[in-house]
C-alpha cells in the first residue's frame, strides 16, 4: 500500500469462494471472538501479487504489486509498471522503508507515515497487515465493542463510545464499525474522525479460497475528507512459499521529503 500512498505461478490453487449463504447468530462477544479467531488463515509467508489503482490528490495511478508477508517480522512490497520496479519497501513494526528508483530518493521512517497519509493515529505494523490481508484490526480491546446482527445478514461489531463521541467527539479517538458475513469474513469497515470530519471506508470483495484458507481478492479504500483519495488492490496469485526477498537502500540515493 505504501506505493499507492507514495508513488505508485502460484503454489496453491485459486479458488473463488461461495457467498456466504448461513444466517447470522445472536451470540456472545466471546463465542464471536473464539468463532472469528478460529476462521483466521494460517500461515507463516505469504507472497501476493496483485494490481493496484489509485487516485490520490486527484492524479490517477495504475502499477502491479507484490506484496512478501514474514510472519509477524515483515512486510515487504514491490511495485512495477511495465515490468520496471518503480519502487520498494520494506517495513517491519518498527520502521517503514522505502525507495523510488525514477528520482532516487528513499524514506526511512515510522508508522507515523501511514497514519499522516490516511490520517489517523492508529496503524501499526499488525493493524496494516490485518488491513491488507481482510481481518480484523480493532483499535481499542476486544471488551470495548459490542455485537449485533443486522437485517443484511452481517456481524455488526461496534465500538462502544461510538453514540458518546458523535455527541461529545475526543481527540484521538474515532466513531468505527466492522462488517462481518456469517462465516466471519470482513466484510466492510466504517471510520469516522468526529473532530475532522474525515471518514474512511474499507471493504472485502470476492474471497477466494487457496490451499483451504480464505482471503479477499478486491481490497478498496476510501478516504473522504478535503480530497477524496481511493485506492483498490485487485489480488490475483497466493504463494505460502519462503523466498526472503532482498531490501537495500541503494547508494546516493537521496532522503525524501515527507509530507
Amino acid at each position: 500500500m505504501i506505493f499507492s500512498l507514495w508513488v505508485l505461478q502460484s503454489c496453491g490453487t485459486l479458488k473463488k469462494t461461495s457467498p456466504s449463504t448461513g444466517e447470522v447468530k445472536d451470540q456472545t462477544l466471546r463465542v464471536f471472538k473464539d468463532a472469528y479467531e478460529n476462521s483466521l488463515p494460517s500461515f507463516d509467508y505469504l507472497q501476493v501479487r496483485s494490481k493496484i489503482d489509485a487516485n490520490l490528490n486527484g492524479k490517477s495511478n495504475s502499477a502491479t504489486l507484490r506484496f512478501y508477508f514474514d510472519k509477524d517480522e515483515r512486510i515487504w512490497a514491490n511495485a512495477s509498471i511495465l515490468g520496471i520496479t518503480g519502487a520498494r519497501a520494506n517495513i517491519t513494526p518498527g520502521k517503514v522503508q522505502a525507495y523510488e528508483v525514477l528520482d532516487k530518493t528513499y524514506i526511512d521512517t515510522d508508522f507515523s507515515f501511514f497514519n499522516e497519509k490516511l490520517k489517523v493515529n492508529f496503524i501499526n505494523f499488525e493493524r496494516l497487515k490485518s488491513l491488507l490481508l481482510g481481518q480484523l484490526f480493532l483499535i481499542d480491546e476486544w471488551n470495548a465493542y459490542e455485537l449485533q446482527t443486522t437485517p443484511e445478514n452481517l456481524y455488526e461489531l461496534s465500538y462502544k463510545s461510538n453514540a458518546d463521541l458523535l455527541k461529545k467527539p475526543k481527540e484521538g479517538k474515532y466513531i468505527h464499525t466492522f462488517y462481518l458475513d456469517s462465516n466471519y469474513r470482513l466484510s466492510k469497515v466504517d471510520i469516522l474522525d468526529p473532530n475532522s470530519n474525515t471518514s474512511i471506508l474499507v471493504t472485502y470483495e470476492n474471497w477466494v479460497e487457496v490451499e483451504g484458507k480464505e482471503f479477499p481478492s478486491r481490497v478498496k479504500i476510501l478516504v473522504k475528507a478535503k480530497d477524496n483519495d481511493k485506492i483498490e488492490l485487485e489480488y490475483n496469485n497466493f504463494d505460502f512459499s519462503e523466498t526472503n526477498p532482498p531490501f537495500k537502500i541503494p547508494k546516493g540515493y537521496t532522503p525524501r521529503e515527507i509530507n
